[in-house]
């Protein structure tokens, strides 16, 4: 099976899903308009292929298992192209992910923001979650918010090391289908 991957990974809160979602909406509508462009295309988020309890030891085998797996009930649907979002932590992980998918062609594209970003795009998940609930968040989830955000800060950092994203796209100030 060959096909062509387009691979959105970052920190939490830097608009993966939101992008890849958006990406695969692309080019699903070209593929419906039948253009050159329009090879068919599927989706996944690998935080849906990871979520087992207990979680295992290597979570990112489990990721690159469930892949392989579902690129081959895409492949067989007739796609040739998917967008994947998902948190890649290492090189070797990245291999494993590319082994998934024998043959296929990979764009990994590192998505960034800035800190403040982060961490407001975090709380304001929890807050619209509370709201909807009729609800609001206590002072202790808003702390719990922060630390998290700060984790996601420095995680950030560290993906920044590695170096070995095709590109990489600042999210800041920018709303999925706003460049449309």
């Amino acid at each position: 099976m060959t096909g062509q991957v387009l691979w959105l990974y970052g920190a939490d809160a830097v608009g993966k899903s939101a992008v890849g979602w958006e990406a695969y909406a692309i080019l699903a509508q070209a593929a419906a308009a039948g253009g050159a462009a329009g090879e068919p295309v599927a989706y996944v988020d690998t935080d849906y292929l990871g979520f087992c309890s207990p979680a295992p030891a290597d979570q990112a085998a489990l990721v690159a298992h469930n892949l392989a797996a579902v690129w081959a009930g895409f492949a067989a649907a007739g796609a040739r192209r998917l967008v994947v979002s998902g948190i890649v932590v290492t090189v070797e992980d990245r291999g494993r992910f590319e082994q998934a998918i024998p043959g296929a062609t990979f764009t990994f594209c590192r998505l960034t923001a800035r800190a403040d970003t982060v961490r407001a795009r975090i709380l304001l998940r929890r807050e619209v979650e509370e709201r909807s609930r009729g609800s609001e968040l206590s002072a202790e989830a808003r702390a719990e918010l922060g630390a998290y955000g700060d984790r996601s800060v420095a995680f950030a950092e560290l993906l920044k090391r590695p170096g070995w994203e095709d590109f990489a796209v600042a999210t800041d100030d920018r709303a999925p289908g706003s460049d449309r």
